[in-house]
């Protein structure tokens, strides 16, 4: 989102204009939205600091996840207001890059599945992302049909 993109962005005015412009795109735009959610990370953080604290991230999820962003709602579920929940009440730790990365890729598959069709105990996915899926099941009340005995 360089203003070298745009190359006629030479007064205040026309850099106001296309940042409008912008704005208006997140949230239907997929790959500007990726590009300024990944770049958030970079600049949240401090510069000799690898992870941001948790209510810095948490502001810039918010301000990611609502619009004019994307936001992260689905029929049956408010995910960012999930989200924000359980790192309230469950998560004392700061945010690294990999899990700002992979809470990305969770709303991804979150938009496209609610019923966390995708997510598998034995997936790759970070830890924090793991006791958000079992906060999620616990508050919406989905109980597996039968329980697993060895």
């Amino acid at each position: 989102m360089l203003y070298a993109d745009y190359p006629s962005a030479d007064t205040i005015t026309k850099q106001k204009a296309y940042l409008a412009g912008q704005i208006k795109q997140l949230s239907s735009d997929m790959t500007l939205f990726k590009r300024v959610y990944r770049h958030t990370f970079i600049f949240a953080k401090e510069k000799d600091q690898k992870a941001l604290p948790k209510d810095t991230a948490v502001v810039y999820w918010d301000l990611l996840f609502k619009s004019p962003g994307k936001p992260w709602v689905t029929s049956s579920t408010n995910w960012i207001e999930m989200w924000i929940e359980f790192l309230g009440a469950k998560w004392n730790k700061s945010v690294n890059k990999d899990m700002w990365n992979q809470t990305f890729e969770f709303f991804l598959k979150t938009m496209e599945d609610e019923t966390l069709g995708f997510w598998s105990e034995d997936g790759a996915w970070p830890g924090v992302i793991d006791d958000f899926v079992a906060y999620v099941k616990e508050k919406r009340g989905d109980v597996p049909d039968s329980m697993e005995t060895d």
